[in-house]
């Protein structure tokens, strides 16, 4: 069994890297585009993710956060839900470009059902992708069957978009539904957006340092990785989920990185932890030195 820590912040199985979007900012692409490159590896069965997920031991506040690319492309994902032990939690991250009624009779409520904070269901609203008017009434038809939505958008730099999207805000938050926002992460026309705890981790120079994670995020050929910007570039995976010596220990361990400087905004930046508490951040990152050039 793998028993996750009380200081591990985050459970992440990427289910599949896929998306049946294509947003031009998407994090996931950031600096590389090596999300649709990952996309072409061979993924996980439901039935890997399965017995991956049953070999977790998570406290009642850390649930199992599915996610991608669309999670909800993974062929057999509402088998998964109904067919790992029942005392996983799990959270969804989604843009929610799914058959909800199929959803709806398909997925246990009680999967996505816990105290928490914020909706265990939350979806990723993108202007000019996916349509607000098919997301609300998605979200109010879910809602209807007792699954907990949220909506989310990104605060973007272009004053336009970012006018469009609190204007999208104020009308879901009338209408009951939950819509936050978050900081647009990584650059833009030249300059670099997000409150990073280290200087020059996201697009700068390329660095060695050691780095360590708080959290356990896994690919969708189930391989474990340090941070999200090895994973989205399948670089330097440390176990697989389903190796029989994988333990939360590896978690805790610092290892050598050459990539500082090409950090996935999602690691570096200053957040909130699963309790909402703010100043969090995924990684521990020390010894930072510049790259020596080698001799041929």
């Amino acid at each position: 069994m793998v028993e996750l820590k009380k200081h591990h912040n985050y459970v992440a199985f990427f289910l599949s890297l896929g998306c049946n979007l294509s947003c031009s900012y998407c994090i996931n692409l950031h600096d590389s585009g090596s999300r649709y490159a990952q996309a072409k590896r061979k993924e996980f069965s439901y039935k890997d993710w399965i017995e991956a997920a049953n070999k977790l031991v998570l406290r009642n506040d850390l649930p199992l956060s599915l996610q991608g690319g669309e999670p909800t492309l993974l062929k057999g994902f509402s088998t998964f839900t109904k067919e790992v032990k029942p005392e996983i939690k799990m959270d969804l991250l989604t843009n929610m470009m799914f058959d909800v009624d199929k959803f709806i009779k398909e997925v246990p409520t009680e999967r996505f059902t816990r105290d928490a904070p914020y909706a265990s269901i939350r979806v990723s609203y993108h202007p000019g992708q996916n349509n607000i008017d098919d997301l609300i009434y998605k979200t109010q038809k879910m809602q209807g069957a007792g699954f907990r939505v949220g909506l989310f958008g990104i605060e973007l730099p272009d004053a336009k978009l970012n006018k469009h999207i609190f204007e999208v805000k104020d009308r879901c938050l009338d209408l009951g539904i939950d819509f936050r926002t978050k900081e647009f992460l990584g650059e833009f026309e030249g300059k670099i957006y997000g409150t990073f705890k280290y200087e020059d981790s996201v697009c700068g120079e390329l660095k060695h340092c050691q780095c360590k994670t708080t959290e356990l995020i896994v690919d969708p050929n189930g391989y474990v990785y340090k941070c999200h910007s090895d994973l989205y570039a399948g670089r330097d995976p440390y176990a697989n989920i389903l190796d029989a010596n994988f333990s939360t220990d590896m978690i805790d361990e610092y290892r050598d990185c050459a990539f500082y400087g090409d950090c996935n905004p999602c690691d570096v930046k200053v957040k909130t932890n699963r309790f909402q508490q703010d100043g969090h951040t995924s990684v521990d990152i020390i010894n930072i030195t510049k790259r020596k050039f080698e001799k041929n």
